[in-house]
């Protein structure tokens, strides 16, 4: 407990030195809690979380390999942003630039994530989809969902649950096991132990 205290001011701190408004939200809140404004105060403590989200997310990206076996990072693509309340925050990355191309993105707070958990937790569930371009796998300690794009059967994307964050990996012109091998150098722990 005292350890994820630590981790969430250390966070807060971050949120403050990138210049984020995070310091005017808890202001804010704090303001319109007092003077009994509480959908004013919600409001500013979403915000205050969307902050911190794009703070724990630039930590993310830093954890994002520069380059996929021999897909270099398109290093002007990279980007962390918060979309809307419903969709929380976005970590982005992209390689390669010509006929094969990869991106790795993790959503914070994705409305996917309780579908896609029911999906990989339940045999029955998967089996209603009855999908042949669908299945599921395991990247290391993690269960995922394995897809062969319908339209394009060279490309796959391979999604992971995170606790609260969905992992993505797709590419195009490849195969299962280059997705499967490229998944397994990706930092799937180190992410989900700071998306905590």
């Amino acid at each position: 407990m005292k350890h994820t205290f630590i981790i969430i001011l250390f966070l807060a701190f971050s949120a403050m030195s990138y210049g984020q408004d995070f310091k005017k939200n808890i202001a804010t809140a704090q303001t319109n809690y007092t003077a009994g404004n509480l959908q004013d105060a919600h409001f500013a403590l979403l915000q205050m979380m969307q902050d911190l989200d794009i703070t724990i997310g630039k930590e993310v990206l830093k954890l994002f390999p520069a380059s996929l076996d021999s897909l270099t990072a398109v290093g002007k693509t990279d980007n962390v942003y918060g979309s809307s309340q419903f969709t929380g925050v976005t970590i982005e990355k992209n390689y390669g630039q010509f006929a094969k191309k990869a991106s790795l993105n993790v959503v914070i707070n994705s409305p996917l994530l309780n579908a896609l958990n029911a999906y990989i937790s339940s045999p029955l569930m998967a089996g209603f989809g009855g999908d042949p371009n669908t299945k599921i796998v395991k990247v290391g300690s993690y269960k995922a969902r394995l897809n062969k794009d319908a339209d394009d059967e060279n490309t796959y994307r391979l999604e992971v649950p995170l606790s609260n964050a969905l992992l993505s990996l797709k590419i195009s012109n490849s195969n299962e096991a280059e997705i499967m091998s490229l998944a397994t150098q990706l930092p799937i722990a180190k992410m989900a132990s700071l998306l905590q």
